[in-house]
């Protein structure tokens, strides 16, 4: 782990953008598309795209693709759901390469849907800097293991 290499510093990653406490809301106030909607090239990364750079979205070749094999503990959705985290074969789940609806993705969307995920981001690196002004401030106090001398 980056902790045990790199003891000095702090190091956290966010693997999905607009999936924390201001992202997920937008979603869900603003989402048009039922579960299984947002996967890859689906609503919320089309409607992205509409807002950054509409002339790279074809919006009559989009091919809505929300067919996937789910169960209770499992689903595919930009936050994916249940107990299990699945990685199957794409092709198994996606005849084009689309997982959700981008056909009801809207620019305007796009851009609170970034908007947010900007702020998320920017509340991530200060919770980063947060963090390792806390844990200098422990370790510079002597807290567990950093205080002590252990000999054999």
């Amino acid at each position: 782990y980056a902790g045990e290499r790199h003891r000095r510093i702090f190091a956290a990653t966010a693997w999905l953008h607009t999936a924390g406490h201001r992202g997920a809301p937008a979603i869900e106030a603003h989402r048009r598309s039922a579960i299984g909607g947002m996967g890859h090239a689906g609503e919320l990364e089309t409607a992205m795209l509409l807002h950054l750079r509409p002339e790279t979205v074809h919006m009559a070749r989009v091919v809505d693709e929300t067919d996937f094999v789910t169960t209770s503990s499992y689903y595919m959705d930009w936050i994916e759901g249940g107990a299990l985290v699945a990685n199957p074969p794409w092709d198994d789940d996606s005849r084009t390469g689309a997982y959700g609806a981008g056909s009801l993705a809207t620019a305007e969307h796009g851009r609170i849907w970034l908007e947010a995920a900007v702020a998320e981001k920017v509340d991530h690196v200060a919770e980063i800097h947060e963090q390792q002004r806390r844990r200098e401030e422990r370790r510079n106090a002597g807290y567990g293991l950093w205080g002590k001398v252990i000999n054999n």
